[in-house]
């Protein structure tokens, strides 16, 4: 178990300066894959054909779309 797990699982009126910004800055780096989880979340369903011609388009175009 890391550092920061420990530092989560006390008391947080008991953690000091130097702790909270320890625990901060791992979120601060963990930010960037908890945002490309966001944008891949979604339907598991395959795209229907529509969809694949729109998202094709759209890649030709350079748009970024969410379908």
């Amino acid at each position: 178990m890391s550092d920061v797990h420990e530092l989560m699982r006390r008391d947080p009126l008991k953690l000091t300066k130097a702790d909270v910004s320890q625990i901060v800055q791992v979120m601060r780096e963990n930010r960037g894959r908890f945002t490309a989880g966001n944008a891949k979340a979604g339907s598991t369903k395959p795209l229907t054909e529509k969809q694949k011609q729109l998202g094709g388009l759209a890649e030709t175009l350079g748009l970024k779309i969410s379908l």
